[in-house]
């Protein structure tokens, strides 16, 4: 078979004998974001807290049953297939410490998709960033490592997770999106792209959180990309690029005031915490809210709830043990104490905001930041760094960028970033046609309501 590298031709993929190339491309597959081993669907309760004992082998499926699926995608006009796999299938055991039986899988079904001809990028998916803040893609671990306690998210409300909803069988449809507007996500997004702007006490073996979570993430990626390489027969035969992360999201970045929902946070359903009333939460205080409801013209609002978590709290408890995964936390860093309370914007002794506007102003520039500046600042120095870990294995590579959905696109073109092997790879959504799971004869537009 000839090699099925493609190149970029401003923008036009073409092949080697020049053609041009038309990608019809397909997500495999969904599953890939839960374990095989313990079978763990969204809905099972049973083992979910063991997640560093985990196996994605399997995933997207077994070896046997590719040659069913890859046929018929082949059969149906498919070429381009983007493979989906979480971080926490690569380093679900602790920080460092690759699954190679996974890696060794995902070898042998990419030499199958060689052999019926697919073009393939791959695509490190999270959504909500992991399954313990109710999606999929980062090992649980990382939720430690950020001071947070994943089992206390269900009294907080800090993440809205199926596998720990009282009867899952009732679980509101499509609340999981919610979730990068409750606390977990919030805190975890900020200090994974700016935590050394917004949280510089949050330093582990003596990194910042930010530095800490984006080094060993691009480093699963690159441990990966190496063992594709040394395989032999993939590079440049059928893996043509890399994706940065699928469907980026900028957490407590430019929020101008955390007491209020921001004005661009279209998406609300079920309790609908501020990030203020989030913190608080997080710390135990109970919180009176809006709830919210979703019809076919998008979200409103359906009455007020009372919160309360009877004094949980999601932070780690200050007697945690913290040497189970072999990191040293700086003593700088409190655990049993919310981290915006540690860096000044609240008093826990009264409850009292004093830095409504802490996430408001780039504290370097002095500029007002939105999301346009996030991209540009925060997603595209994290994306450097991605871009940097995959052409160390893959000079060629062609790299796809997901900047965070339905805002802005990074300022590229004339500057460093401006690679002629890099692909825009944007999401977009049918809002209605999303959240209501069913067809419209009419659609609002996703941007309004998202």
């Amino acid at each position: 078979m000839a090699p099925l590298r493609l190149r970029i031709d401003g923008r036009t993929f073409r092949d080697p004998n020049n053609r041009e190339v038309t990608l019809r491309g397909i997500n495999v597959a969904g599953d890939a974001k839960f374990p095989t081993s313990p079978d763990l669907p969204s809905q099972k309760p049973d083992h979910f807290y063991e997640g560093d004992d985990v196996s994605f082998v399997g995933r997207p499926f077994s070896v046997d049953e590719a040659h069913l699926h890859f046929s018929r995608l082949k059969s149906w006009g498919y070429t381009l297939i983007r493979y989906i796999f979480t971080w926490e299938a690569i380093e679900h055991a602790g920080p460092g410490r690759y699954d190679d039986d996974w890696v060794q899988h995902t070898i042998q079904v990419l030499r199958l998709a060689k052999d019926y001809g697919f073009y393939v990028f791959m695509d490190p998916h999270q959504d909500v960033w992991s399954r313990f803040t109710g999606g999929s893609g980062a090992p649980m671990w990382t939720v430690y490592a950020c001071g947070l306690n994943p089992r206390a998210f269900p009294a907080t409300e800090a993440a809205w997770v199926h596998n720990t909803y009282p009867k899952p069988a009732e679980y509101p449809k499509m609340i999981w999106a919610t979730n990068y507007s409750r606390l977990a996500c919030q805190v975890i997004f900020t200090m994974f792209f700016a935590g050394k702007t917004f949280a510089p006490k949050a330093i582990i073996d003596g990194k910042n959180i930010q530095d800490y979570l984006q080094d060993h993430f691009v480093s699963a990626c690159r441990h990966l990309a190496r063992r594709i390489q040394e395989a032999g027969d993939l590079e440049d035969g059928v893996v043509i690029g890399w994706e940065s992360m699928n469907e980026p999201n900028r957490g407590l970045v430019g929020f101008q005031d955390i007491s209020v929902i921001p004005s661009e946070q279209k998406l609300q359903k079920g309790p609908s915490p501020t990030a203020w009333q989030a913190i608080l939460l997080g710390s135990g205080r109970s919180c009176e809210m809006n709830t919210w409801e979703f019809g076919g013209l998008g979200p409103y609002k359906s009455g007020t709830t009372l919160v309360d978590p009877k004094g949980e709290m999601a932070w780690l408890p200050a007697d945690y043990d913290d040497s189970n995964y072999g990191w040293k936390r700086d003593p700088n860093w409190k655990l049993g104490e919310c981290i915006w309370a540690q860096h000044g914007l609240w008093n826990q002794s009264n409850d009292e905001l004093l830095k409504k506007d802490y996430f408001a102003k780039d504290p370097e520039s002095g500029r007002k930041i939105d999301y346009e500046y996030f991209t540009n600042k925060w997603f595209m120095s994290y994306y450097r760094k991605h871009k940097e870990a995959i052409t160390s294995v893959y000079p060629s590579a062609i790299m796809f960028c997901q900047a965070p959905v339905l805002e802005i696109p990074p300022s590229i073109k004339g500057t460093e970033d401006d690679d002629p092997n890099l692909v825009f790879s944007p999401h977009y959504y049918d809002g209605v046609t999303l959240m209501m799971k069913k067809w419209f004869v009419y659609t609002v537009a996703s941007y309004s309501i998202l």
